[in-house]
């Protein structure tokens, strides 16, 4: 890799470790990028040659966040057996990411397409293939076993995101305690999937 490429990866790592600050302090629609240019001593025309725009930054920060998650979640169940268990870890860390940033997914949220062209779910290198394929492989495979179901391990991991990603949406709009959630929505999903 020559010494330019490498420059402009640490410049593109810099603004992105800035961007990450300010969405999560200010949320998408209150950060500017203007801020984030001074914050980082480069030029908003630079940061726009590097992201594009405002949404495709937001969306490399999200894709950051959930590799940030996935490690924790490929960590936290490596040594665990029990398939319920590993369901009740991915949901706490899950449950426990949206909460400590509010702020930043409250758009997502209110603009449910918003997030469609992070997601292509035909390319096989995409992040959320790559995050479906981990939950469906080390979680839902196991557990679909013990709850004998004829669903597949990738029906269980999209039948899962469903559910979470609903009970997320609720939490926003009327503000109650998510993590209070976690042993409902572990529940719910075990009804809907046992036995079919």
């Amino acid at each position: 890799m020559s010494l330019k490429k490498k420059v402009q990866e640490l410049k593109r790592d810099l603004i992105l470790e800035e961007a990450s600050k300010l969405f999560q302090n200010e949320g998408y629609e209150n950060m500017k990028v203007a801020e984030l240019a001074s914050n980082v001593g480069v030029s908003v025309g630079s940061i726009y040659t590097i992201f594009g725009s405002k949404e495709n930054l937001y969306n490399n920060y999200i894709l950051n966040q959930i590799d940030y998650y996935l490690e924790i979640l490929e960590n936290k169940i490596k040594d665990v057996n029990d398939p319920y268990k590993k369901l009740q870890i991915l949901t706490n860390i899950k449950f426990q990411a949206f909460t400590s940033h509010k702020n930043v997914l409250h758009i997502g949220v209110n603009h449910p397409l918003f997030y469609i062209n992070t997601y292509n779910f035909t390319d096989e290198d995409d992040v959320m293939m790559h995050v479906y394929r981990f939950i469906s492989e080390n979680i839902m495979e196991s557990l679909r076993e013990k709850v004998n179901t004829s669903k597949t391990s990738m029906e269980m991991t999209l039948l899962y995101d469903s559910i979470s990603t609903a009970m997320v949406k609720h939490w926003v709009i009327v503000n109650d305690d998510l993590m209070q959630k976690s042993d409902e929505l572990v529940e719910s999903f075990l009804l809907l999937v046992k036995n079919r």
